[in-house]
């Protein structure tokens, strides 16, 4: 939205009288208001003192959308955590992955704060949930008290913080939620704690072709530029820019905060060409049902290959997140002409801090002449790869005075002429949305291309080979797919790592050699020389198992039973650790005369420790812990509980 537009918005939304619809989201009734009352909520953390954060809402994190606020709690665990408003526990769970120790703290407003990662929570609530855990004999466990069981004032320490669950270091995960669920920016309800005078800062613009006829600097593929920041506080390209057709722009880029050295998510970004607004994103309100779409949103596959965070400033076919005011192509750049085009990107954060990138596009010409060559050189190899709706086949070293490949498609030829050439390479393109060509060949190397089938998003629909099989749901996918798919031996791929799934997909896979031992034999998605575990089920010689990611899986046994070390196993508690090498640990159980006993599990560094019914009782007789993985293998090990007597200090006597 335009900048001045921004503060007119704000202040509505800070006076309650913002009715959600301009930068919203589809799935919020469009009568709700949304309101920041100042001084309703108290910040969680040390109140009324400085505070910073490590995260704050929409950053970018590996799968999601960052969904509130990271407080830090001076690297350390047991700070007391104080209730934001007056309320009753709507839910508290314990996880070993995610949030950990968790509470939702339901508001008289209609509104949920979320506290996350937890090292205990406050009695009786701590006393409770320990009781159902026994009950039910878990540790993993959601409960949802009976309204007003728990309540708390604003201002009572509910918890104290910690570093559960999903946690790479002890602070608060702190959310504030709408009646529907939605998160909002907790930032805006004026917590004095969070000062912030630094603006963003751009790190990465890439810009690419969107379709078939679209270049990039002459090229069909993605430039990547490093802007530059200048003495007056603006940013500029580091390298002029050149393009024709519909092209977009993707970017990595960050809020600083004052006094740290976090990287933080942006709230908003505004992109203008010639004048005219082409692009705005806001992320002050996102549904909870929504955050796997970020990886639509971004750049997916460079993602997975890099690790780098690259947001889509444009909408991507198959969005359905509505967080943007766009131009008639959806955010997209039309070249169209020679002549030189001014565009400015925005960014600015949750405290108005803003930073601006400034660069020229320059139109090209939209049919350059191609070289022209007086030799005949066979290619060295071809190399095809998908992106959107194209396919892309460069030859390398290919040299003719006639150049040309010939496609093959379902026993059809059809001969095509480069559409350009990339430094050493032929390169040609093709519509796969009107042909999907099953081979190519470029003077006389042939290669496949295992395109199978175009899978539609919101369809159920199956493929099936000889060997394997795929079912897709109505949700699986973003945006229309060109099935790849291969078998080889024990491994099948489908696609690359760098195809993006919403949901997940049913396979089922017959490897070349049958495994001596099913039971202990599993899927595993294959990665960089890692193995992770997906597991799935026998029917015959035949494996079925579900996916939410694309790649190669392979069949890997696993017959190592899991690792198991106590450290202690007194009458007063049990600790050790435990871990797997390959499926990893599925289940825990321990037992003191036949009794059971919780355990505490941190999955991050394998710990486990015992946690008391009745602190007042000793663990007497035999401990019997049994590991599990999740390939079924089982590790029990028994032995006597002891009585450690805490003998005093021996004190040595000082010589007069």
């Amino acid at each position: 939205m335009h900048f001045f537009m921004r503060h007119y918005f704000r202040a509505f939304v800070r006076s309650g009288l913002f009715v959600l619809g301009l930068a919203g989201v589809a799935q919020v009734s469009l009568a709700q208001k949304q309101s920041y009352p100042k001084g309703y909520y108290q910040f969680p953390i040390r109140p009324g003192l400085p505070n910073s954060l490590a995260g704050g809402l929409g950053d970018l994190r590996s799968n999601h959308f960052h969904a509130g606020l990271d407080i830090r709690t001076q690297q350390r665990e047991g700070l007391p955590v104080y209730a934001a408003a007056e309320g009753y526990v709507y839910k508290v769970a314990v996880q070993r992955t995610g949030y950990g120790n968790v509470i939702y703290l339901r508001h008289p407003n209609g509104q949920t704060t979320v506290y996350g990662h937890l090292l205990k929570f406050s009695d009786p609530l701590a006393t409770w949930v320990r009781q159902e855990q026994y009950k039910k004999q878990t540790f993993e466990i959601d409960l949802f008290p009976e309204a007003g069981q728990f309540t708390f004032k604003k201002g009572e320490v509910i918890a104290l913080s910690g570093n559960t669950g999903g946690s790479a270091g002890p602070h608060l995960h702190f959310e504030v939620r709408d009646s529907k669920d939605n998160y909002l920016n907790p930032l805006y309800f004026g917590f004095n704690e969070i000062q912030d005078v630094t603006p963003p800062k751009f790190v990465n613009l890439a810009i690419r072709p969107l379709d078939i006829n679209g270049r990039v600097n002459g090229q069909f593929e993605r430039k990547v530029y490093a802007p530059v920041k200048l003495k007056d506080g603006t940013w500029r390209l580091n390298a002029p820019v050149t393009a024709t057709g519909i092209i977009g722009l993707d970017m990595v880029a960050h809020d600083q905060m004052t006094g740290t050295g976090f990287r933080y998510g942006l709230q908003c970004i505004e992109i203008r060409m010639d004048g005219q607004e082409v692009f705005s994103y806001n992320i002050e309100v996102f549904p909870n049902a929504s955050t796997r779409d970020y990886n639509n949103l971004i750049d997916y596959e460079t993602e997975q290959a890099t690790g780098q965070r690259f947001l889509k400033c444009y909408v991507p076919d198959g969005n359905k997140f509505n967080l943007y005011k766009t131009n008639a192509i959806n955010g997209k750049l039309n070249i169209t002409d020679t002549l030189s085009h001014e565009v400015k990107v925005r960014i600015s954060d949750s405290f108005e801090n803003f930073s601006e990138l400034i660069f020229t596009i320059k139109g090209e010409q939209q049919n350059p002449e191609l070289p022209v060559y007086n030799t005949e050189v066979n290619p060295e190899y071809l190399q095809t790869e998908v992106q959107e709706n194209t396919l892309i086949v460069r030859a390398k070293y290919y040299r003719s005075q006639e150049p040309f490949a010939t496609f093959y498609t379902k026993g059809k030829e059809e001969q095509k002429k480069p559409d350009l050439y990339a430094g050493e390479s032929a390169v040609f393109l093709t519509d796969l949305r009107e042909k999907m060509p099953d081979s190519v060949k470029v003077g006389t190397t042939i290669v496949k291309t295992f395109l199978r089938s175009q899978v539609l998003p919101g369809i159920a629909s199956s493929f099936k080979e000889a060997k394997w099989s795929v079912d897709f749901g109505n949700t699986s996918l973003f945006d229309t797919l060109f099935l790849m798919g291969q078998r080889n031996f024990n491994a099948l791929t489908i696609n690359n790592r760098g195809t993006a799934l919403n949901d997940y997909i049913h396979a089922t896979f017959t490897p070349e050699k049958s495994p001596e031992d099913k039971s202990r034999t599993f899927v595993y998605r294959y990665l960089n020389g890692d193995y992770r575990f997906l597991g799935g089920k026998w029917d015959g010689d035949m494996i079925r198992f579900d996916t939410r990611e694309l790649g190669t899986f392979v069949i890997q046994p696993d017959t190592t039973p899991p690792r198991v070390r106590l450290v202690e196993h007194s009458q007063h508690r049990i600790r050790g650790f435990v871990g797997d090498g390959l499926s990893g640990v599925a289940d825990f159980k321990a037992l003191v005369n036949g009794e059971w006993v919780l355990l505490n599990y941190d999955f991050k560094k394998g710990y486990i420790w015992s946690e008391k019914l009745d602190d007042s009782q000793p663990f007497e007789g035999e401990l019997v812990l049994e590991v599990t993985d999740r390939a079924g293998n089982s590790t029990i090990l028994r032995t006597e509980l002891v009585d450690l007597v805490v003998k005093p200090k021996k004190t040595k006597k000082r010589r007069r």
